[in-house]
């Protein structure tokens, strides 16, 4: 952030006939109220000799201090609306949509929703395969140890329910 001189006393100026001090800046428009208020107490008497000095000096920092604080809020304030807005645009960009609806399928998002949907069937798929070489692996040691295909063991049949047959449609893979 970086406060400037003319956020605080933009414009100022001295004039040479009454030398009042003219500016828009902050602390301009506050020393202006805070000298109108000033002299209108000691006009009535109520602030006199070396109390105006004190209560406007005092007056003179606390204006400067508010000033300088509200102009950095100020900057403040706009620097969140501009992140803000390129958060907007960013979120935009990643879902092609606005507000709260669930994103469009060719966006950045969409795609990786759609990306971590094939691969998680690509995991099942993988995992399919590997209990597939198992069963298979299984099913070759028993034709070589017993002589025979056949087994008591469904998953190594050709035929019946959860039969080898069933475990290998299951690992193709899908979609």
């Amino acid at each position: 952030m970086a406060l400037t001189n003319a956020s605080l006393t933009q414009g100022s100026s001295v004039t040479n006939t009454n030398n009042v001090i003219t500016g828009t800046g902050v602390f301009d428009d506050l020393m202006e109220s805070v000298t109108a208020h000033l002299e209108a107490q000691f006009q009535l008497g109520r602030i006199t000799g070396t109390d105006f000095a004190t209560v406007y000096l005092g007056a003179m920092q606390s204006a400067l201090q508010a000033s300088v604080s509200y102009a950095i809020g100020q900057e403040k304030t706009n620097a969140e609306v501009a992140l803000l807005t390129q958060k907007q645009t960013t979120e935009f960009a990643q879902t092609l949509v606005t507000g709260n609806q669930t994103p469009n399928a060719n966006s950045v998002m969409g795609k990786d929703i759609t990306l971590k949907g094939e691969q998680a069937k690509g995991f099942k798929w993988n995992a399919d395969q590997k209990y597939l070489k198992t069963l298979i692996d299984a099913w070759t040691i028993n034709t070589n140890v017993a002589g025979t295909p056949v087994t008591t063991i469904t998953a190594l049949n050709a035929t019946g329910t959860g039969n080898l047959n069933t475990q290998i449609a299951n690992a193709e893979p899908t979609g």
